[in-house]
């Protein structure tokens, strides 16, 4: 039942594995990687070496792209893996960390409910905030979760804009749905000139989003056309909430280090050493 269910999904539903139109219009979206996700092309050389990888075979990529998206780490995990992200309704934790300790080959993965769980109902587990999450938990966010996993997530979502050094959760107000209300929560205090650095990609995305029905033109296949567009939804639909949530700005962020982004205290790993930092592609327009 497994193979059947990787075999039905969606081949190339991850950026990284999108068409070279797809990708050069997402680029063009993102402006060359300056708003999030970055790296988005996957890198097939040591997949070639290492596994005789051929990405002229379509089923060869194919598995590839699902090995990417539905691993945890190199193991795919019948069960574990068909369950769902959403932070906002997880009832389903990890028992322990299967990377500490004994062997993996040897412990397995061990999933508890979290709350009490009804006949029929889904179960969720958290993709970045998990007990195994170390090296997500501060930086992995809305746009990662696009580019690793192929969706956008539902509300809580947490958007980091580096070039701008501005962070922020966005949810329902009191969590609730039917408030129809998003509150922001910066992680760390904004500034001007991050607000004024998103404001002006804001602007730029509206141009772009002009071309909604222009680019319906067969060039890019239409399961891309129809990811690009989602996200570029959320990712407009974020910076806006931003920019029009009259914050105070202070300048405070722009004194900090290169690790400014951890400073709100959720740094979660045990060992901090084995907390990834989130690389930045280095970008010479940080002025507007």
């Amino acid at each position: 039942p497994y193979g059947k269910y990787l075999l039905s999904q969606q081949r190339g539903y991850t950026v990284g594995f999108w068409s070279k139109e797809g990708q050069e219009l997402f680029w063009e979206m993102t402006d060359n990687e300056r708003l999030p996700p970055i790296w988005i092309e996957e890198s097939l050389e040591e997949w070639e070496d290492y596994c005789d990888g051929d990405e002229e075979i379509d089923d060869h990529v194919f598995a590839l792209m699902l090995v990417k998206a539905r691993a945890d780490y190199q193991y795919l995990v019948p069960f574990y893996d068909m369950m769902n992200h959403n932070n906002g309704k997880t009832n389903v934790i990890h028992k322990y960390d299967p990377y500490k300790g004994d062997p993996i080959h040897e412990t397995g993965y061990e999933m508890v409910t979290s709350k009490p769980i009804s006949a029929g109902e889904e179960l969720f587990l958290s993709y970045n905030h998990c007990k195994i999450c170390q090296q997500y938990y501060d930086w992995f966010g809305t746009p990662e979760m696009f580019r690793h996993f192929g969706f956008v997530e539902s509300y809580p979502q947490r958007w980091l804009f580096d070039f701008a050094r501005v962070k922020f959760d966005l949810d329902w107000k009191d969590g609730d749905e039917g408030t129809g209300e998003v509150v922001v929560n910066f992680l760390v205090p904004p500034s001007k000139k991050g607000m004024d650095l998103l404001k002006h990609e804001v602007d730029r995305l509206e141009k772009f989003g002009q071309r909604r029905e222009q680019s319906s033109n067969g060039e890019v296949p239409e399961y891309e056309l129809n990811s690009l567009w989602e996200y570029y939804d959320a990712l407009h639909g974020a910076l806006r909430y931003a920019l029009e949530s009259n914050a105070t700005l202070v300048d405070d962020v722009w004194s900090m280090g290169e690790d400014w982004w951890v400073k709100d205290g959720t740094l979660k790993a045990e060992d901090v050493d084995e907390h990834c930092v989130r690389q930045w592609k280095e970008n010479d327009k940080d002025e507007l």
